[in-house]
């Protein structure tokens, strides 16, 4: 159940990389006539150009506070989003090791039949703790910025004041190496600022892709105009500083709120569904250890002879 929760995770990290070089790649228009350019990249040209005005013709600061105003608005959603994650993160603690036993009777199960009962044990289980797997908004913060990143993509091609400015002397409309490497750089430190409260074993499973996701989006990067890059640039400063926020105040909070819940309302395992033995000896080493081996065969066979007599 771990692996199968990191291996959605591994997905959507890709999806977006995927989904962000789909919108980058001409999702919006550049025909200024098209609904797509007159709806996200026209209000997108309009705000940077009322920014650059307000920084006196900069449009380097213009896209910086453009940053500013959408993670602004996105604080709320994404707020959510990480307190969701977190409370999920840290109740998985409690419940993950019975669940990773109901996995290996699953896997060890002799007959379809029983499979399907452990099965449906499993799903009693959670819905009994109301456990949920996908109880997160995952990567939608960063999925509602693609239209933005389209957007900005376009109106660069079509407002030569963006295309021609130089900012602390690179050229906004044209890729840019020291950018892409202090991007890089940025999203390998904020990689590591978010891994600090995961679960050692979580880290050790799933700490390469993770660090290895900086450099591909960093190959976007680089073959997009510089404007983008420091956008891209300034929204992962804006994240590693949320995200260090978070770790501090709200991360220790929920982590002693939960602590309290479980105290007052331990995991819940009843009888009724229960058929046999195993799965109650299972359930009870879960409660000492994580790391319990799978039982043997012949415990099980003992635990249906027991039964019958």
């Amino acid at each position: 159940m771990l692996k199968t929760s990191l291996k959605s995770k591994h997905l959507q990290l890709l999806s977006l990389l995927a989904a962000s070089s789909l919108f980058l790649g001409g999702c919006v228009s550049r025909n200024q006539d098209s609904w797509t350019f007159r709806l996200i990249a026209s209000p997108i040209n309009q705000l940077i150009e009322w920014l650059a005005q307000f920084f006196n013709g900069n449009y380097g600061f213009a896209i910086i506070g453009l940053v500013i105003i959408i993670r602004l608005l996105l604080i709320p959603l994404t707020y959510k989003q990480q307190t969701s994650s977190i409370l999920g993160t840290e109740k998985r603690r409690y419940y993950q090791p019975y669940l990773m036993k109901f996995q290996e009777l699953i896997q060890g199960a002799e007959t379809p039949e029983e499979q399907m009962e452990y099965t449906r044990q499993q799903q009693a289980f959670m819905k009994d703790n109301n456990i949920s797997l996908f109880g997160n908004m995952g990567c939608l913060p960063l999925l509602i910025q693609l239209p933005i990143l389209s957007g900005m993509y376009v109106a660069i091609y079509n407002n030569q004041n963006i295309t021609n400015y130089n900012f602390f002397g690179f050229s906004l409309g044209e890729p840019n190496l020291v950018l892409t490497i202090i991007f890089i750089l940025l999203s390998f430190l904020q990689t590591r600022i978010s891994m600090q409260t995961m679960p050692a074993e979580v880290r050790e499973q799933q700490g390469k892709s993770m660090l290895f996701m900086p450099l591909m989006l960093g190959f976007v990067v680089f073959n997009v105009p510089a404007a983008i890059g420091l956008y891209l640039v300034t929204t992962t400063i804006w994240g590693m500083l949320q995200q260090l926020a978070i770790n501090t105040f709200v991360h220790p909070r929920i982590k002693a709120k939960v602590e309290d819940e479980m105290k007052g309302n331990p995991i819940r395992f009843d009888q009724h569904y229960k058929p046999n033995n195993s799965v109650k000896d299972v359930t009870h080493t879960a409660n000492s250890s994580t790391s319990a081996t799978k039982p043997h065969k012949s415990n099980r066979n003992a635990g249906k002879q027991n039964r019958k007599k």
